[in-house]
């Protein structure tokens, strides 16, 4: 039987605007790579629409099957197609955080909080050592217990009970570090943030969940469990044999809600999930203070979305003197989430997901507010390969779709900006000279009082002239800049940068380089104005 590739759903009627063809087939054959490489048996995948999209799947396609039997479609079973319910696993991660700080920002618990404050059965958990802390909420929530990790063993616990959790705790768990001291990713760490909810609610944290951001965001395929969901579109999970063919897939039976699902429990589709994504990343849109805040502080997101823990990552391979020159990228854990800095696509926000027989992965680009879903149901399934290369993708492909936001200057900063130019200019060739009285009453009215004690008005015209020379400028270089063409390296910060004369060819690998700080006030003045000629290196050039 042929593999099965389902391309377009009609989720993507805005794709064709937005998404070139060319990026739309690549990432649909990743999908299919995967499959027809026999590392899932099926995987589905979205594209989230960013801040400035409306619409929440840009596209969306699939490839495999919803179930295998004998490396061929069963009998009873149907295509993957981007309405499938699959297992989204450690996703779930983020539904339970949000609900957490949601009752802290209503005032029944504080992150600083001891667990055991709120879960009876915490109580029975010891100190590492004498002078260890009590778990925190907050340690909980960024991975910071010092729990022993426990993949995969925390995957075949969901179905265990209060009470049996309760009788585990009693017998004590296990630590690798202080709380507070490092990351280590623990399920048993969620499972009791689960019961922290239920606890404070007086209702299941499933319940509280869907009540309190699945129906309210009409994610209609999302749930803690089958009932209720079309059976006909639930994809089944699939282990892997130790087989290389398509034979290797072998089906995996469900498991039943139960205190361990507070980590992993949510089965989903992928446009469901990017309602999730969508909510989330809203929290760094450029309106978001003035969207909804209803269902969760717009702060809380955010909140969520900071790298509170670091994490290891690879380093980069060792150089000529045999020593490494950094990492490849930056890596860490907000509250349910993982944050990223990458030297090509930024900084990304993300979870993955593994559980037996199921593999997922949701992500965004946190300036843009794009992102990619993939859900697969197969265990070890290269959902997150398959996302990232579904990133880069658009980023070769439609890269401003994952362009940076760039910062804005705040009014009073540009202003500073007009007046200190006016300033610089003055003796320059052009606006005031020196002696008229004006130069001083803009510094009067614009320095700050370390201005003046950090480098004297006259010292400051040396420093220019000095700077205009060695970058081979004449005395009409800063006639036409202006304080709105500045680069804005923050709201209190700007910079201009004019290139060396042209014609001479030491000049013109050099430039001017003006850089204005604001202070710390409501009513700033400027802290800092510096004026530097660079070579083409961005090196201070120190002779003429």
């Amino acid at each position: 039987m042929p593999l099965t590739t389902s391309s377009h759903s009609p989720a993507s009627v805005d794709s064709a605007a937005v998404l070139p063809d060319e990026a739309i087939s690549q990432i649909d054959r990743l999908a299919r790579d995967a499959v027809e490489s026999d590392r899932t048996a099926g995987a589905i995948w979205a594209i989230v629409g960013g801040h400035d999209h409306e619409t929440a799947v840009l596209a969306a396609g699939a490839a495999g099957e919803r179930r295998l039997a004998d490396g061929e479609r069963a009998p009873d079973s149907a295509p993957m197609d981007p309405a499938t319910i699959s297992r989204i696993a450690s996703m779930t991660k983020s539904f339970t955080t949000a609900a957490v700080l949601r009752l802290r920002d209503e005032g029944h618990v504080r992150l600083d909080d001891q667990i055991s404050r709120h879960v009876p059965e915490a109580a029975h958990l010891d100190p590492v050592t004498p002078d260890s802390p009590a778990i925190t909420v907050r340690d909980l929530l960024s991975m910071s217990a010092g729990l022993v990790t426990d993949n995969p063993w925390g995957d075949r616990q969901e179905a265990m009970t209060r009470e049996e959790f309760a009788a585990m705790l009693a017998g004590g768990l296990g630590h690798v570090h202080a709380p507070g001291t490092g990351f280590e990713y623990s399920n048993t760490g969620f499972a009791l943030l689960g019961r922290l909810i239920d606890e404070l609610t007086g209702t299941p944290y499933d319940q509280y969940i869907a009540e309190t951001f699945l129906r309210p965001l009409g994610m209609e395929d999302t749930a803690f469990s089958r009932e209720g969901l079309d059976a006909a579109r639930i994809a089944t999970g699939h282990r892997l044999a130790d087989r290389e063919d398509r034979t290797r897939f072998e089906p995996v039976d469900f498991d039943s809600p139960g205190v361990y699902g507070a980590m992993a429990g949510l089965y989903s589709t992928v446009s469901d999930v990017a309602t999730w994504v969508r909510f989330l990343a809203a929290a760094d849109a450029p309106d978001a203070a003035d969207r909804d805040q209803s269902l969760l502080r717009t702060s809380s997101r955010r909140e969520m979305q900071q790298l509170h823990r670091l994490q290891d990552t690879p380093s980069l391979p060792a150089g000529p003197d045999g020593s490494s020159p950094g990492f490849t990228h930056v890596r860490g854990y907000g509250f349910g989430l993982v944050v990223e800095r990458y030297p090509d696509l930024g900084e990304i926000v993300s979870h993955s997901g593994g559980y037996p027989g199921y593999g997922s992965f949701m992500v965004w680009h946190r300036d843009s507010g794009l992102g990619v879903v993939v859900l697969a149901n197969s265990k070890y399934a290269p959902a997150t390969r398959i996302a990232m290369d579904a990133l880069r993708v658009i980023d070769a492909q439609a890269p401003h779709l994952l362009a940076a936001r760039l910062p804005t200057a705040a009014p009073r900063t540009l202003e500073a900006a007009a007046a200190a130019l006016d300033w610089l200019r003055a003796g320059t060739g052009a606006g005031v000279t020196p002696d008229d009285g004006r130069s001083d009453d803009i510094a009067d009215a614009w320095f700050a009082d370390n201005m003046d004690l950090d480098i004297s008005r006259e010292e400051r015209r040396r420093r220019l002239e000095t700077a205009l020379q060695r970058a081979g400028l004449g005395a009409g270089a800063l006639d036409d800049l202006r304080a709105e063409d500045a680069e804005v390296l923050s709201r209190a910060s700007v910079r201009w940068t004019v290139p060396g004369a042209a014609g001479d060819d030491s000049a013109g690998r050099r430039r001017l380089r003006i850089t204005l700080l604001m202070d710390p006030r409501a009513e700033a003045l400027i802290q800092s104005l510096d004026t530097l000629a660079l070579d083409s290196t961005g090196t201070p050039v120190t002779a003429g």
